[in-house]
């Protein structure tokens, strides 16, 4: 059951009824077929109830938002189509969703969750090193497939996940622009720079504890001084506005 004042598109209304309701100014649209009253404020806890809205018995006992999702919870920035959230210890078999959440299976420390009203999401600091890492981002996965596809001399590693898409990658045994792989595949991989640089700014975020942050999301078991400096670069550049193009 949703909370008092949301609604989701069947009973007791329509798709077609809750667009129009938000067209008169009664309603106010959220994310995917969820939708508010528009009197209601919003906060951090009903943007979590949104979300907390679209996910099974099971993703709501267990799951953790994270990436876009929890990037919008914590900001208000604009929602994803779908809903991020870590399934850490749970049987994939038992939440298949047919495309309605991204899932990760990745592990997440209880210092790195928070209760926002209704759902569990990881925090600031948490939420910002996954979205370096692609984790939680929409598409990001394809878009590496597909940029590797026509970039044979790089594989899909932890490396890559770091470059901005104005690097120079080896394309077809040239040194070409990835800007030539398409403006979809950019905004894929760009739009995390965007949501940590905010994350950074808003929650006053420390580079140092967010770079180690990253590694060790990255790599539980080994510990690299010298790609520690290299994340702390590029998320320097990106919190300064620069954009981050160390190769």
């Amino acid at each position: 059951m949703e909370p008092t004042g949301m609604y989701r598109a069947g009973y007791p209304f329509t798709s077609v009824e809750l667009q129009s309701m938000v067209h008169h100014g009664a309603l106010r649209h959220m994310m995917a077929d969820v939708y508010v009253e528009a009197q209601l404020t919003q906060t951090a806890e009903l943007r979590a109830a949104a979300a907390y809205a679209l996910l099974n018995s099971t993703l709501r006992r267990r799951g953790v938002l994270c990436g876009e999702t929890a990037a919008w919870v914590h900001l208000g920035t604009a929602p994803p189509d779908r809903v991020t959230v870590i399934a850490q210890g749970t049987a994939l078999r038992q939440i298949a969703s047919a495309g309605r959440w991204q899932l990760h299976q990745i592990t997440v420390d209880d210092e790195h969750v928070e209760d926002v009203g209704t759902m569990r999401t990881t925090t600031a600091l948490r939420t910002a090193a996954d979205l370096f890492c692609g984790f939680g981002v929409r598409g990001f996965r394809q878009a590496l497939d597909r940029i590797t596809a026509v970039s044979p001399g790089w594989s899909r590693t932890e490396e890559m996940l770091q470059h901005w898409p104005t690097v120079k990658l080896p394309l077809r045994g040239r040194d070409e622009d990835i800007s030539a792989i398409g403006a979809e595949d950019q905004q894929f991989i760009q739009r995390r720079w965007h949501l940590i640089a905010q994350l950074s700014r808003r929650f006053r975020l420390d580079a140092d504890e967010l770079a180690d942050t990253v590694l060790g999301t990255l790599s539980r078991t080994s510990w690299d001084a010298r790609r520690r400096d290299r994340v702390r670069q590029l998320l320097d550049q990106c919190v300064s506005r620069r954009l981050p193009t160390v190769r």
